[in-house]
């Protein structure tokens, strides 16, 4: 069921916000975010929904804005309940003699009891899970925050062990984000959205959710593919693949999942415990995801794409080609003389890319050893960066920046010494028109956007490959 938090504060706002969530399949009514608790008004918006409602007063130690002491809570608790909502959302730790009475009172009223943890994901989910239960109960809500992807893959995990209908868990925090639209597949009976502002970090807008994820689609057989590196909050993937999944009537989700160097290890243990078919990979992991692959068919020594085959991993690299076939729509690279900016994972594919294309390539890069290295395996010159403009000044044909300093709003090449009529090409997608481009573009040079380069080497990542 996919729930869209309403959140208000006053009654036009809450009606708009029920009125936005035509694509949920309930609503959340965040009774302690109202500028009152007002039943008259509760019950207007009871009326404007055509949804089944879930009631919750969140105390602030459980994230909300309720504020007042314990008895005036169970007498505003219990005038809430006159109102019928389909659910009711009750605190754990709520006195189990009012839950008794409430069921009691109001049998048809289905209660929802909640734990929060705000810190981190506690070892002993089962435990908290047990703690939870009682004969009044419908749902039980375990909602845990994850400080690193492995936390939610153990949430994931969790649920996945106990698919007995009446377990809801949410990953909060943004490394859990992921989770919360996998969770479907495992018949996570709740999956809440927001629709104005995120109330927590993490939380997927119900447009998103519906529009770019496809969330009615997912089931159990759905496949899942995922960029994997950090920081990812700028990257479009998810877009473009879920879009293409749906173009190709593919049974598939795209997800984004904030991965570190120091969790590679745990990661690839835990993935092979989900229908993982292949990943997206990043910085700062192209290189270093390398020990953990069965096969590394890239040649390059860094890749973009790993494959699952029946728990082997296989890498690929596809930035290579993505760049030199963007290049090569304007003009050949043979025998002419490109200088490349960088040598970290994307940097190398496309320098062995371009030598093999039989280019005149040229290394720059801050750490000149990376640049030596690389230059040495592919027979080609290379210099540290503050010697570009020199060698610019002698004249070629295009420029690549393969570095991520566009990415931070820095231009690292000389403009006055860029050729007008040759050709500019920044590998970072957005910002689309990065100060280097920009520069480029006002000297007269033949501009490419990394945006192309992005979706060619998107289009060949999960091609099946021989």
């Amino acid at each position: 069921m996919l729930v869209a938090i309403i959140t208000g504060p006053d009654l036009f706002s809450a009606k708009r916000q029920i009125k936005n969530s035509k694509d949920a399949d309930a609503i959340e009514l965040r009774l302690d975010l109202l500028d009152s608790i007002d039943l008259e008004k509760i019950k207007k918006l009871i009326n404007y929904c055509d949804k089944p409602i879930i009631f919750s007063l969140r105390t602030k130690e459980n994230g909300g804005k309720y504020l007042q002491h314990e008895k005036k809570k169970y007498f505003d608790l219990s005038r809430l309940f006159t109102l019928q909502p389909q659910f009711f959302d009750l605190e754990h730790g709520t006195s189990l003699e009012f839950v008794e009475k409430m069921k009691k009172e109001h049998p048809d009223v289905e209660i929802i009891v909640s734990y929060h943890n705000f810190q981190n994901t506690p070892s002993n989910l089962n435990e908290i899970y047990q703690s939870l239960k009682n004969p009044y109960a419908s749902f039980y809500k375990i909602a845990t925050y994850a400080n690193n992807s492995i936390d939610a893959f153990r949430m994931l995990e969790f649920l996945k062990n106990n698919q007995d209908g009446k377990l809801i868990v949410v990953a909060m925090g943004e490394s859990g984000s992921f989770s919360r639209v996998i969770s479907k597949m495992f018949n996570n009976p709740i999956t809440y959205t927001y629709v104005d502002k995120k109330i927590t970090a993490g939380q997927v807008s119900i447009e998103e959710i519906t529009s770019v994820y496809n969330f009615k689609n997912i089931n159990a057989d759905t496949q899942i593919y995922a960029l994997l590196g950090y920081p990812i909050d700028q990257s479009i993937s998810h877009v473009f693949h879920n879009s293409e999944f749906l173009k190709q009537n593919k049974k598939a989700l795209y997800v984004k999942i904030n991965l570190q160097p120091h969790e590679l290890p745990i990661f690839f243990s835990y993935v092979k415990k989900f229908p993982f078919k292949g990943f997206s990979v990043t910085k700062p992991l192209k290189e270093k995801v390398l020990s953990f692959l069965t096969e590394d068919r890239s040649k390059v020594d860094a890749i973009n794409t790993i494959l699952v085959d029946r728990e082997k991993f296989i890498g690929f690299n596809t930035d290579g080609i993505a760049a030199l076939d963007s290049i090569e729509r304007k003009m050949k690279v043979k025998d002419k003389k490109l200088l490349l900016l960088g040598a970290g994972g994307a940097a190398k594919a496309i320098a062995n890319e371009a030598v093999k294309r039989g280019a005149n390539l040229i290394i720059f890069n801050r750490d000149q050893t990376k640049a030596y290295n690389l230059a040495t395996k592919l027979q080609c010159r290379a210099y540290p960066l503050d010697k570009i403009e020199e060698i610019m000044k002698e004249g070629y044909d295009a420029i690549i920046n393969a570095t991520s300093s566009s990415r931070e709003g820095i231009n690292i090449v000389p403009v006055q010494a860029l050729i007008p009529g040759t050709i500019a090409m920044d590998i970072v997608s957005k910002p689309v028109e990065t100060a280097f481009l920009k520069s480029a573009q006002d000297k007269g040079c033949l501009v490419i956007y990394g945006m192309e380069m992005f979706i060619n080497q998107a289009k060949n990542q999960f091609v099946r490959k021989k």
